[in-house]
């Protein structure tokens, strides 16, 4: 029976440990197939919008780390020409959806999933995902568990 419960414990923890790394595949599918809907389910949209909201005040947590200068330009270019509703306006579905598209690797079918330069748990229910190099502007995604699901809830550069 003791043998049975460390088996089973140790394929539960080796599923929960696979199991972003098959989400962010499932992300890449959605992406190539352009299936918007099923990009939809794996992206909180609401949640995306609420961490870069959050990085713009420097007196709220967020869980957006060190942007680039190039983020910070596309920002502040949205809010001088759309003012308090920039970031509801710019970060959409499509704005995601573009950013996993530049990332992809041109010619080889595979989409962005060879980009993956680091993927790994921040936390027990956080999973952070840099594409690309870190000399080069790399896309940095923050998958969040969210009951039974895992979704995109940041994304910056």
């Amino acid at each position: 029976m003791k043998k049975l419960a460390v088996a089973a414990f140790l394929v539960l923890s080796l599923a929960y440990l696979v199991w972003p790394y098959a989400i962010l595949q499932q992300l890449n599918g959605a992406l190539l197939a352009d299936d918007r809907p099923a990009l939809g389910q794996l992206v909180d949209i609401e949640a995306v919008r609420r961490e870069i909201t959050r990085k713009l005040n420097r007196d709220a947590q967020s869980a957006v780390g060190e942007v680039s200068n190039a983020f910070v330009d596309w920002l502040q270019e949205g809010i001088r020409r759309l003012g308090s509703s920039a970031v509801e306006r710019l970060v959409t579905l499509e704005w995601v959806r573009s950013q996993l598209l530049g990332k992809c690797a041109a010619g080889s079918g595979g989409g962005f999933l060879p980009q993956v330069s680091y993927a790994f748990f921040d936390a027990y229910d956080r999973f952070f995902v840099r594409l690309g190099d870190p000399g080069q502007r790399p896309l940095y995604l923050q998958l969040r568990l969210d009951g039974l699901d895992w979704r995109v809830t940041a994304v910056y550069y």
